[in-house]
């Protein structure tokens, strides 16, 4: 396979940038691939990405689109501005990872879906958690039957990006009409992770509820109101029988960030994050289990095979940015197909929209 060139679209140099924290460093550590070019709102910030980064850096994402060099369009911006950048990448006949979720509603996610499918390009959404090392071990253990059957699972986790104070910048999060709410995101990934692990699922009951009603701008010292649900309850029958429950809440609790527990007829699995983070896609995990006679959970190693081809990225949320690319990597070369694309992005979309019905009714 031949190195495949990739242009980031919002990769601005700024130490808050999800591309310059996780995409680029993943890039850096994973081969066969080569960052070509950025693209930024602004030319100061165009200007600066060129220095930063020694690539060619356009004001212009359509720029990026149509360099040369370019065969992967990543979109790491803002998701109200997906659905645009993302048709133009697809039309151009470029392949494009997008940051999930894929649009602002379903009826975007399906459009964009349906461009994908005509195109005939490889797409890929970003649900990294799948490929987080502890989850994928998580994943063969109840594969190999280390639980018997799979009763029933619990997973609790803080979103913190919802909290009671903000900046100017990540405001749009609190208005639901931009679709990047608690539930779209931190319980998104939450469920594509559980689904992978404990397959599909069958039907939903679901609350949801706008806990703070107003967001400090921290640097205005101003207020504005929150309109996107920060209190996600989901309970779920899996495909398998086993039953799910799912919280998340906006902001964090001093209580833990994240906790996921899987019950069996003859074990139990447990995956918790040491940090405040609950976001399942970007925090660190600590993997236990007990099963047989062991009456209570013990510390599980996750295998070196997990972790070796990773072994060159930073510690941090491009670990799982990384495993994905390297995967999609793979794909390619050998005509498989693991890496989740736009078509799983619809299914996912479509889940979260069965949970507002839910919780409507």
């Amino acid at each position: 396979m031949k190195e495949i060139g990739v242009g980031i679209i919002g990769a601005s140099p700024s130490k808050a940038s999800w591309a310059v924290n996780a995409h680029i460093p993943a890039l850096r550590a994973v081969p066969d691939y080569r960052l070509r070019a950025v693209a930024t709102s602004r030319r100061a910030s165009a200007d600066a990405a060129a220095a930063a980064f020694g690539v060619d850096a356009f004001d212009d994402p359509r720029a990026l689109i149509d360099h040369p060099g370019v065969d992967l369009v990543v979109v790491v911006v803002k998701v109200p501005q997906h659905h645009d950048l993302v048709e133009q990448a697809l039309a151009a006949g470029k392949m494009v990872y997008s940051e999930w979720p894929l649009g602002v509603n379903v009826e975007e996610a399906t459009h964009l879906a349906e461009l994908a499918d005509a195109a005939g390009v490889r797409t890929v959404i970003g649900l990294q958690a799948r490929f987080a090392p502890a989850v994928r071990h998580l994943h063969e253990l109840v594969a190999e039957g280390y639980l018997g059957r799979v009763l029933a699972t619990t997973l609790s986790g803080s979103a913190g990006g919802w909290d009671a104070v903000t900046d100017r910048r990540h405001a749009y999060l609190f208005d639901v009409t931009n679709g990047v709410t608690t539930l779209s995101v931190s319980t998104a990934h939450a469920l594509d992770a559980l689904t992978y692990v404990l397959g599909d699922i069958d039907r939903v009951t679901a609350t949801l509820a706008v806990g703070r009603r107003e967001v400090l701008i921290a640097e205005e010292n101003t207020t504005v109101p929150v309109t996107a649900p920060d209190q996600v309850a989901v309970s779920a029958a899996l495909q398998s029988g086993a039953v799910a429950s799912v919280f998340y809440r906006g902001g964090r609790s001093r209580a833990g960030g994240l906790r996921w527990e899987i019950n069996g007829t003859s074990g139990d699995l447990l995956l918790t994050s040491p940090s405040a983070d609950g976001n399942i896609q970007s925090t660190e995990l600590t993997l236990a289990g007990g099963h047989g006679t062991a009456t209570q959970v013990g510390p599980l190693a996750v295998p070196a095979r997990q972790t070796t081809d990773l072994a060159a990225v930073p510690a941090g949320p491009a670990r799982n940015v990384a495993a994905v690319y390297a995967a999609l990597a793979e794909d390619l070369t050998k005509g498989t197909h693991e890496v989740p694309d736009f078509a799983h992005a619809l299914r996912m979309h479509q889940l979260m929209t069965d949970i507002e019905a839910a919780a409507r009714r």
